[in-house]
């Protein structure tokens, strides 16, 4: 996970005070240090200037998050076709491996960019519940943020993503507190800290993640806060290893889901 000095500054051609005020909410949110923004100066003259490792930047649309990686902007990503294909009737592997209907709880340990989460809280329905953790306070403030505030062409996904609740916390933790039988799966995607090769768009996203291996300590916890736990990764192997005995995926597809049940 990044590390270093935060910085939160205003667009470049951002006018008045309301950007100035938005700025500085952010910054004292994030303690992070203020950085008023002259006109004529870029992203990364102003990273150089103060020494900064990170810059938020807020745009029009949102914070738009600054590194030696690149640029990072809340984006439902891949949830956008995979709802248009569910709607279709397409199979989706994700909820089948989490076995989800209208109603159930569900508890999505490594959050990202929700994408996982928006199909199950589309899922789940408005009587539904999905809850997502995730530990890296950048990354949470960019989510949590766009959860709130993106709107999709597909009105279905906008009212999937606010159903999400994000928590910013690690999954450990949040897990040791819960009591028994809290939800109904409890999912683990630690893919999303080492994606693909070749994945688009990922790499500005990767130093604001939180890279902890799942241990078989917050497995345990996680099915005690659940009769079930689904966990995505390349492998049938790997999966074996955190004990898995039930698996979910197309024959030549690059990821799969195991099951785990108390």
């Amino acid at each position: 996970m990044l590390t270093g000095k935060i910085g939160v500054t205003t667009a470049r051609n951002a006018t008045g005070s309301a950007a100035a005020a938005q700025a500085r909410a952010w910054a004292e949110q994030l303690d992070a240090l203020y950085v008023e923004r002259p006109h004529n100066m870029g992203v990364d003259e102003l990273m150089a200037q103060y020494d900064l490792a990170t810059l938020v930047v807020g745009e029009k649309e949102g914070p738009r998050i600054h590194s030696a990686a690149g640029s990072f902007a809340y984006h439902p990503g891949m949830a956008v076709l995979r709802l248009q294909q569910l709607k279709r009737g397409a199979t989706e592997h994700l909820l089948t491996a989490l076995d989800l209907r209208p109603g159930k709880r569900v508890l999505d340990a490594t959050l990202g960019l929700a994408a996982d989460a928006a199909i199950s809280a589309y899922a789940v329905g408005e009587a539904g519940t999905v809850v997502g953790l995730e530990a890296s306070p950048l990354l949470y403030f960019a989510v949590s943020y766009g959860l709130k505030n993106y709107v999709a062409e597909d009105a279905d996904l906008t009212a999937a993503l606010r159903r999400i609740q994000p928590v910013q916390a690690l999954a450990e933790d949040y897990l040791a507190q819960c009591a028994p039988d809290s939800f109904d799966v409890v999912y683990f995607d630690p893919m999303f800290r080492h994606p693909v090769n070749g994945a688009k768009g990922m790499e500005a996203l990767r130093p604001l993640s939180y890279e902890e291996a799942l241990s078989a300590e917050t497995l345990q916890l996680a099915l005690k806060a659940a009769p079930r736990v689904v966990i995505k990764e390349r492998s049938e192997y790997i999966l074996r290893e955190y004990g898995c005995e039930e698996f979910i995926g197309g024959k030549y597809s690059r990821i799969k889901y195991g099951i785990i049940k108390r």
